[in-house]
């Protein structure tokens, strides 16, 4: 099996092909690490980058600090039909009216989403929704977002936010 260092696997090429696969079928940032008279991979998965051994260990960090960027650049929630919040390494269920705005969140991820925007979101899925019901569902993803890297800031005046807590 491959080692890891920082979510980045370190997998032997050609060795280990089969667990390049399963990385790569998994969305698991690599560095393959090519064998001595091996032919080098076609890499044309942003997810992945190549090098020959023996390689310095100031530019075996700058190829894993390359692959940590170009996931943390990448990445946004998902959100799938049974309502499950997936973020890197988390996932937490919501509930069907929750699911509702946070697909609207996701959609404009970083982005402000305007109040009036999630209310009418809000309206397919309760009568009559008040600016209290959504300040109410706002609160519960709030909490729910806890064990996540995601907030749900407030754009005072116009409407809410989804970002990583990082910001």
């Amino acid at each position: 099996m491959g080692c890891t260092t920082s979510d980045v696997m370190f997998v032997r090429w050609p060795a280990q092909i089969d667990l390049r696969n399963r990385c790569k079928r998994d969305g698991v940032p690599r560095l393959l690490v090519v064998e001595a008279g091996a032919r080098p991979p076609v890499c044309n998965d942003p997810f992945e980058d190549w090098v020959r051994a023996p390689i310095s260990r100031e530019d075996l960090d700058a190829r894993v600090k390359a692959l940590q960027n170009r996931l943390d650049d990448r990445q946004i929630p998902t959100l799938d039909s049974a309502g499950t919040l997936s973020y890197g390494p988390h996932s937490i269920t919501i509930s069907n009216v929750q699911t509702e705005l946070m697909e609207l969140l996701i959609e404009h991820f970083g982005e402000v989403v305007y109040r009036h925007e999630l209310t009418q979101r809000l309206a397919e899925r309760v009568q009559r929704p008040t600016r209290n019901s959504l300040d109410l569902h706002i609160m519960r993803l709030r909490r729910r977002l806890l064990p996540t890297d995601l907030v749900i800031r407030t754009a005072w005046g116009r409407g809410y936010a989804l970002e990583t807590e990082a910001g």
